[in-house]
């Protein structure tokens, strides 16, 4: 098998080649999208189609279909079409299709044709959504994983609670938070729930798809490729990447419908000695993503 090269990405011909000697015949409009340094995306009609980077970004595509293939009945009916399947298709340049979700990210950029921000939300739209991915966190974290048989990890994979890292210095987190006005020792909770469940671990904006046209705005969860099994309430720590106030709500909604209730406190505080770690590693001079993430705690 082989992967796109540099000067390959924008030859939308050689793309259209690719799919039909696949057996996508007929595709009338291909359209490359913004994607990260993993994949190559790009729309095709109703598709949409990744391109992995690398052998071992193929590795980690073909884990993500089989946990979405294992855990999608458990997600039934309440997220009917609204959950990523995909297909893989080992060609020479092998790809992922999948139907097209007509939602918008939103993860902080400018309102346009493909983000929308959770701060235009109508209040309405913003409550639904908080009550949606507390029923979706709620019904991943009940599913008994240990029948199984969920795939090893073939990359690393994001641990957001900076607090279990070996060079986690307290102290100095707490010094770095403070000379911003806030105390970590405030967020602190006495019996933090530890539950370990299967978690999606990355529901941040870029993986939520938005119809802001519709009162029920959660369009499509995307992206099963960092599911993994860990304590669940770091399972709320990418909301925070979209606003504090929608994992602060979303939280809040969980726990109507969990028996094994989790803090606000919990969440706030990994997040903040996230915060407060990045700002102490940097040399107390902090990158705009970490005041971003700060400022709705001032």
């Amino acid at each position: 098998m082989n992967y796109l090269a540099t000067e390959q990405l924008e030859n939308l011909n050689f793309i259209r080649d690719i799919l039909q000697q696949s057996g996508l015949k007929n595709i009338q409009n291909i359209t490359r999208l913004q994607s990260g340094s993993r994949s190559v995306a790009y729309y095709a009609d109703d598709y949409i189609i990744r391109f992995p980077k690398a052998e071992i970004i193929w590795q980690t595509m073909q884990r993500e279909k089989m946990i979405i293939d294992t855990i999608y009945p458990y997600l039934m009916p309440y997220f009917e079409s609204k959950i990523h399947k995909i297909e893989l298709i080992e060609s020479q340049y092998p790809f992922s299709v999948s139907q097209r979700f007509y939602g918008k990210i939103c993860d902080g950029r400018s309102e346009s044709e493909y983000a929308v921000l959770y701060q235009n939300l109508t209040s309405k739209q913003q409550a639904k959504l908080a009550q949606d991915i507390a029923m979706f966190f709620h019904l991943m974290h009940q599913i008994d994983y240990k029948p199984l048989n969920i795939p090893t990890p073939t990359e690393t994979i994001d641990n957001w609670d900076v607090t279990l890292r070996e060079d986690f210095d307290f102290a100095a987190v707490q010094q770095a938070l403070l000379s911003h006005g806030i105390d970590l020792n405030e967020y602190k909770v006495t019996l933090p729930n530890t539950e370990q469940a299967l978690c999606h671990n990355d529901l941040s904006g870029s993986n939520i798809l938005l119809n802001d046209k519709q009162d029920n705005v959660l369009a499509g969860i995307i992206d099963f490729g960092n599911v993994v099994i860990m304590p669940k309430y770091q399972d709320f720590f990418p909301l925070y990447k979209i606003h504090r106030q929608l994992a602060i709500d979303s939280l809040k909604e969980y726990n109507k419908i969990t028996s094994s209730k989790i803090e606000t406190k919990q969440t706030d505080y990994i997040v903040l000695a996230y915060i407060g770690y990045g700002i102490y590693k940097t040399n107390n001079k902090p990158s705009p993503y970490f005041i971003k993430l700060l400022k709705p705690f001032l």
